[in-house]
């Protein structure tokens, strides 16, 4: 048999501003896992003869096991019955390790059955091959090849898979804009809490926090699509920034809810009166989208701390004002507190 020529074997595409990686068949790890003396020389042989020589031997299905736990193959060639732990039950574990390690094996097992029921059954625990011990010769090598060029794709998507989680989480961490109506999101509001808090500690005055809180969207969600939703957001987002000051900062932390973050010279001046105009223009107020005009119900929170209260922690501030939120829910009242400092002392 001639042997091919492997001095570079490009394996799939890279990704955008990286170079394309390229892979020799020396490179391509493979486990055989046999008990049979003449049939492991034989893959011997057929491998060798193909390039293939990162390759592994055992007899042992535990021994494989472990050694796979240490260093993952990209094809595992095994025999279907062995004493201890056959090959189908060597497959199914093979296959949760990779499930662990986000790996592939591509699995190859001998066998001198041919009978249909008995490889659909193996088909369905995980099995990618088989090859008749009577044709080893003639067919390993090319399956092998044919394996490889699989194990290698699946592997690389996986890889790029795991690096686009990766940048997604990236991403959710550092970005601070709610997409839908370009106010800021939870992490941006909390890092704006916490700037007032810093300026009320530092200047004197109160720190103000005020929640808007949309009590049917569950049901507007039940009645329209996604983005007549989007629109109703955009324009109760837009509404609230003309009813607040300039230096008011509004952002939408939840779906459902818009806040305003202020500074006051008194903690007396955060009153239901000082912001009673939120609440007039909001309350059972209609916002027109493509679809008609879909009225909302909404609640209205205030918290407010100063020296005398003591200044919470961001995330302590906020679940303050949303205990507030949900009296407001359940009164249609607007709910004004004082910051708790029990607040302070919760996990």
């Amino acid at each position: 048999m001639t042997k091919p020529d492997t001095s570079h074997i490009k394996v799939g595409s890279a990704l955008p501003g990286q170079p394309l990686t390229y892979m020799s068949y020396e490179d391509i790890p493979i486990l055989v896992v046999d008990d049979a003396k003449f049939s492991s020389a034989i893959i011997a042989k057929a491998l060798r003869s193909g390039g293939f020589s990162n390759v592994r031997f055992t007899n042992n299905p535990l021994q494989a096991l472990r050694s796979l736990e240490k260093r993952p193959a990209q094809i595992l060639i095994a025999d279907w019955l062995m004493p201890g732990m056959d090959g189908l039950e060597l497959s199914q574990k093979v296959k949760k390790l990779d499930e662990t390690n986000e790996h592939f094996t591509y699995v190859m097992l001998l066998t001198a059955r041919d009978d249909f029921e008995a490889l659909q059954q193996a088909f369905e625990q995980g099995v990618d091959d088989f090859l008749n011990k009577a044709n080893l010769r003639a067919q390993l090598l090319p399956r092998v090849i044919a394996a490889q060029r699989i194990a290698t794709r699946q592997n690389e998507l996986l890889r790029t898979n795991k690096l686009l989680r990766k940048k997604i989480r990236e991403l959710q961490t550092t970005d601070l804009v709610d997409p839908v109506t370009g106010l800021g999101n939870l992490k941006f509001t909390l890092e704006r809490i916490s700037d007032a808090i810093k300026q009320a500690e530092t200047r004197g005055g109160a720190a103000c926090l005020l929640l808007v809180g949309i009590n049917n969207l569950n049901v507007i969600e039940e009645q329209y699509e996604q983005s007549i939703i989007d629109e109703l957001m955009s324009g109760i987002g837009a509404k609230v920034r003309q009813l607040v000051r300039p230096m008011d900062v509004v952002t939408r932390p939840e779906a459902n809810m818009f806040a305003v973050i202020t500074l006051q010279p008194d903690i007396q001046n955060c009153t239901s009166q000082s912001f009673r105009r939120i609440f007039d223009n909001l309350y059972m107020h209609s916002f027109k989208t493509s679809e008609g005009y879909i009225p909302v119900v909404v609640g209205v929170s205030i918290s407010a701390a100063d020296v005398r209260t003591g200044f919470p922690h961001p995330k302590h501030f906020m679940r303050h004002a949303y205990q507030g939120l949900t009296r407001s829910f359940d009164t249609g009242l607007i709910t004004v507190q004082p910051f708790d400092p029990a607040f302070n002392d919760q996990a």
